[in-house]
């Protein structure tokens, strides 16, 4: 038994299905394929902020998450700076 990649379903593996229990998976996860290169546009931008002076590292942190993960929700801003959470 297996379980699908695209819908979690467990499965009889065989030769034909290794990964997706139907086809309708299999093209489903084709159509949602993540990517996993960074696009040259996020890469430009990337040397961009390397190249560039910051205030301070959260500001860098914020900067690199806005290429990164734009989806992701922003970081508080505590007196004009990105507040990060410290674990200590």
């Amino acid at each position: 038994m297996g379980n699908c990649s695209w819908c979690g379903r467990q499965f009889p593996k065989t030769r034909a299905t290794r990964k997706y229990c139907t086809a309708r998976c299999k093209t489903n996860a084709c159509l949602d394929r993540k990517p996993s290169r960074i696009r040259a546009a996020d890469v430009a931008a990337l040397y961009e902020l390397l190249d560039s002076e910051l205030p301070s590292a959260d500001a860098y942190r914020e900067r690199l998450r806005m290429i990164l993960a734009p989806d992701s929700e922003p970081l508080p801003l505590i007196e004009g700076q990105p507040f990060v959470p410290r674990m200590d």
